[in-house]
């Protein structure tokens, strides 16, 4: 557990397998499998001497005695080491395994609401199987369904607002290029009834005043629409 804690402490991603924001391709922490063997500068424990001895010698001498004793706590030390390496191998190995499966099921839900958007609610809150009604799990979902059905008509509500704000505003710059139509035109005449009578009194053309121009048609400001960022990142999940 210390090196599963290790690893969400050290990674960006960690704190993303233990909250429930939408899981997206980018961020989501996929560990490499790791293949870990014992050091090769660590010696191999010498396992013979863990056979009984075919000596057909009565006795032993006490040096060999204790020269083979001296032999057993060498090598004994060396397969303890073995058994710590290895162990650290085996809690490393398990913690990966761990926080991957954290990840495939994090993946694994966002696969299903995927799959499942736009079904009914009952099929979002039982996902086809049997669910505790009293548990904090189901307790989360229905809440969450309840946010999500109150965001989309206040959604819909404000779009439908913001309509009517825009048919409000884009009336008046109709009415108001209507007026400016309307002026220019009027404009247009009288600048034609001055260059008339500016070329009867043998005034040349390119001294005649310039005619009126039509100023640019009024349009409502460019607001960005957000709906595809917001598709985009629910294509993402």
């Amino acid at each position: 557990m210390r090196s599963l804690y290790a690893h969400l402490g050290t990674t960006s991603a960690g704190s993303l397998l233990l909250s429930s924001p939408k899981v997206k391709s980018y961020n989501t922490a996929i560990l490499p499998p790791v293949i870990q063997a014992v050091p090769c500068s660590l010696a191999t424990p010498n396992w013979t001497l863990s056979n009984p001895s075919t000596s057909t010698e009565p006795y032993k001498t006490r040096g060999k005695l204790e020269t083979t004793v001296t032999d057993l706590q060498n090598e004994l030390t060396l397969a303890c080491q073995h058994v710590v390496v290895r162990d650290q191998i085996i809690e490393q190995a398990n913690a990966t395994m761990v926080f991957q499966n954290m990840g495939l099921k994090r993946m694994n839900e966002a696969l299903y609401q995927k799959e499942e958007k736009g079904t009914a609610d009952r099929a979002k809150l039982f996902k086809g199987k049997a669910q505790c009604l009293s548990s904090d799990e189901f307790y989360n979902a229905v809440r969450e369904l309840d946010e999500g059905r109150k965001s989309k008509a206040a959604d819909k509500e404000a779009k439908k607002l913001e309509r009517e704000r825009k048919k409000v505003l884009q009336a008046e710059l109709d009415k108001e290029w209507a007026e400016m139509k309307e002026r220019h035109r009027k404009a247009v005449e009288a600048w034609s009834a001055d260059c008339s009578k500016l070329v009867a009194e043998g005034v040349r053309k390119k001294d005649l005043p310039p005619k009126p121009k039509l100023g640019k048609k009024p349009k409502l400001p460019v607001v960005e629409d957000n709906e595809s960022d917001e598709e985009e990142e629910e294509g993402d999940a």
